[in-house]
């Protein structure tokens, strides 16, 4: 047959208005959509006279930050490059939205929401011009960067300045200087006008404020083989350019030099006069920017966790904004500074913060660029006494590495909800959640991306959702995707509903597996042995063949409720031996063959797949058109399928707060997403069927899918598991011990006992 066998079924609901909030998709096609969006902006944005304010109590701290949120509506502005001068802010428009490519000076005024635009008056052919980057001057001029091609392949780049009106008052060419075959990383200007540009190729131009060439410095060491970045320049309160740099140190081969864990960076003065640099600071944690500080005042007592005291500068990452102080921070402390706040404590996704600055009343603006969650502002942050600022209840969110996502989802609830505050509290390792769950820390949702459901559920720790599903006024059990509620409902406790999700499975040739749909160890051992030579699966580790086995059949080596352990007997010793033919490391490249040609040939087997829509007709072609979900095998062999899901969350049993727990669970699963991505199956499959049959019908019609690919997927969904990361310490012991037995350095009945005996005993110590 010429198709993944499933059964043939579509579906079909009652129209209902309830949406579905979206899983982010890939990193790099957010990063994408960013880059190709970051000039289009319009001359004409409207911008919302509607503000939007958001109060948040940090009871540990003695400031909070309060945010007011400043929107453009239609969406045009550039945010990502848009400036503070006084109470305005600049940035330049291409005309784009208008359709008459006019590139143009925006002004908008943070106090009345006026907003003045004002068209770039180029040079001769200046129309023609490229913009690059650009900086503007407290007197609301303009310095830009511009590339022009006079001929194919061919290319010159200037150094222009216009002024508040919009005239040019100089256009020099710099191609000498910053030629075309490096990229312009930064430009920033000092008060004094004299233009500071940072190449990637590690060296900063200095420019006179008339334009004029007054040398270069390099911030990049060649001989120490390291991956330089700009992470942010500014002006100083004092007047001085500084700016931050990343440095990776590797060696020949690749990697880290003698331990060095991640990017550290080197905080630098620059020198213009005498074209040097100043090492400032060094080991520094991975910032993204930095930005002026309020500068010192003698007069005022400081304090812990303000700006009474001053700082030289205003640092910050992903979470938090820090004070930086010359004089008291040690220069290879290996810290940002004084910790003021928590962007999550003001309403704000810290991955998504594209420049912080110092306004001219010391309070301080973020700007904020999140395409793929439509969000996109400016917010202004009063810096109040924490009894002062209107309190709101904390809700905690516990997850493991909570990213991005996470902190777009709880600052979206937490702006649209006057009562309560969403705290997203990550915990480094999985064995670190576990514990905090069962010594019940104070919680109100927890991620479920990895957890073990039904280990937890056992022992009651989650809240049953069944009575607040029966009660939602937006969906009922019948508006879910058949199956989905009963894979993540555990002796009859509803721990947690995914918003979408994807199906991993291993997929075979259905005349090699005897028509079976399922498979226990041994069987594939046999498989495999009536195939010489042939390998069962390619392109998988140690590692990782032991986690999907021990996902499904941990419970054939571990009791957790008796607390007995079976790592001693000749089941597990069989299973070592199997992965011990796996590779430590899956190479990668263009000349390495393709997992589909080695299939076709009769090199492998199976294939471990993820079944994304755009990836299903493809594992039809691996097998000659009779390819079989046979699933991860199983003790009782009927074929182990791990259901993948995005946005899954549980309220914890010890919260105190459930209702409104639930109501951010029921924000995740109806909020609507808008715009074109949102409207075709690309990765996962959503939970709810309208949308669901939406998505599919409009991806039928562009000819991606068909609903035989669909309904294969959704055949697995009643008998799939929950993906889940087997005990991170279990999985360690074995990968430890076992070692010495891939490498011939012990037989393998004296790695299973030492594997047994460690086993045992963390059991006891963790039932």
């Amino acid at each position: 047959m010429n198709k993944l066998r499933s059964i043939d079924f579509q579906i079909h609901n009652k129209i209902n208005s309830s949406g579905l909030f979206l899983c982010c998709l890939l990193v790099c096609l957010s990063m994408f959509l960013t880059s190709c969006s970051k000039d289009s902006v319009s001359d004409n944005d409207d911008i919302s006279s509607e503000r939007i304010v958001s109060n948040v109590t940090t009871p540990k701290r003695e400031w909070v930050y309060v945010p007011e949120v400043f929107t453009v509506e239609n969406g045009s502005a550039d945010y990502e490059r848009m400036q503070p001068v006084g109470d305005t802010f600049c940035y330049v428009s291409f005309g784009e939205e208008s359709g008459n490519g006019t590139k143009s000076i925006c002004q908008y005024s943070l106090n009345d929401g006026e907003l003045k635009s004002v068209p770039i008056n180029w040079l001769e052919g200046g129309n023609d011009w490229d913009p690059g980057y650009r900086f503007f001057t407290q007197d609301y001029g303009l310095y830009m960067t511009a590339n022009v091609y006079p001929a194919a392949g061919s290319m010159k780049r200037f150094l222009c300045r216009f002024d508040l009106e919009g005239n040019c008052m100089f256009s020099k060419d710099i191609t000498e200087q910053a030629g075309g075959n490096v990229s312009i990383h930064e430009l920033t200007a000092d008060s004094q006008g004299r233009i500071y540009i940072f190449l990637d190729n590690g060296e900063l131009l200095l420019y006179t404020s008339g334009g004029d060439y007054h040398g270069s410095i390099s911030y990049n060491s060649p001989e120490n083989q390291t991956i330089v970045q700009i992470n942010g320049a500014c002006e100083g309160a004092d007047g001085r350019i500084y700016f931050c740099i990343g440095k990776e140190s590797m060696n020949m081969a690749g990697s880290d030099k003698e331990g060095t864990a991640g990017v550290r960076c080197t905080l630098m003065e620059v020198d213009f006069e005498n074209a040097r640099l100043l090492e400032i600071a060094g080991n520094l944690p991975n910032i993204n920017g930095l930005c002026m500080g309020t500068g010192k005042n003698e007069d005022s007592a400081g304090g812990s966790d303000g700006l009474d005291g001053g700082y030289d500068l205003l640092l910050y990452d992903d979470r938090a904004v820090y004070g930086y102080c010359f004089d008291t921070q040690k220069n290879d402390s290996g810290s940002a500074g004084e910790e003021l706040f928590l962007w999550m404590d003001s309403d704000i996704n810290g991955y998504c913060v594209t420049n912080l600055y110092l306004l001219e009343d010391d309070r301080l603006c973020a700007t904020v660029v999140d395409w793929m969650n439509d969000d996109r502002g400016i917010v202004v942050l009063e810096r109040t006494k924490a009894e002062q600022a209107p309190k709101r209840e904390e809700l905690v969110l516990a997850t493991v590495d909570g990213g991005s996502d996470l902190a777009t989802m709880a600052v979206k609830f937490n702006r649209g909800n006057s009562q309560y505050h969403l705290t997203v509290k990550s915990y480094e390792s999985l064995t670190d959640l576990y514990n905090a769950i069962l010594t019940k820390e104070p919680m109100d949702l927890i991620d479920l991306s990895g957890i073990n459901v039904q280990k937890l559920a056992d022992r009651g720790l989650f809240e049953d959702l069944t009575p607040y599903v029966d009660q939602s006024e937006a969906f009922d059990r019948s508006d879910f995707v058949d199956g989905i509620l009963d894979v993540y409902t555990c002796d009859d406790v509803l721990v947690g509903i995914p918003a979408e999700f994807m199906i991993q499975t291993v997929v075979g040739n259905g005349a090699l597996l005897d028509n079976k749909e399922g498979l226990t160890l041994d069987e594939l051992y046999l498989i495999e042995n009536r195939n010489p030579g042939v390998k069962a699966f390619d392109g998988v580790t140690k590692e990782e063949i032991l986690q999907y086995f021990m996902m499904f059949n941990e419970n054939a080596f571990i009791d957790w409720d008796t607390g007995s352990c079976q790592f001693d007997t000749e089941e597990f010793k069989v299973l070592l031996e199997y992965v011990s033919q796996f590779p430590d490391s899956v190479a990668s490249g263009r000349e390495n063959e393709s997992l589909s040609s080695k299939i076709k040939e009769g090199k492998v087997l199976f294939a471990v797949a993820e079944l994304y829509p755009s990836m299903l007709r493809d594992y039809v072609k691996m097998f000659g058109g009779d390819a079989v979900c046979v699933g991860f095998p199983t003790a009782d062999g009927k074929g182990g399928h791990l259901l993948i899901s995005s946005d899954a969350y549980a309220i914890a049993a010890v919260s105190e707060h459930k209702e409104s727990a639930w109501q951010f669970i029921e924000e995740i699963l109806t909020q609507e997403k808008k715009g074109e991505l949102y409207v075709e199956l690309w990765f996962t499959y959503p939970a709810l069927k309208e949308k669901l049959n939406e998505k599919a019908e409009f991806s039928i019609k562009k000819n991606e899918v068909t609903w035989d690919d669909v309904n294969m997927v959704l055949k697995l969904v009643p008998n799939a598991t929950p993906f889940f990361s087997v005990d991170d310490a279990v999985i360690q012991i074995i990968n430890e011990e076992a070692e010495v037995y891939y490498s011939g350095q012990k037989g393998i009945d004296d790695v299973v006992s030492v594997i047994q005996n460690r086993i045992q005993l963390y059991v006891n110590e963790n039932k």
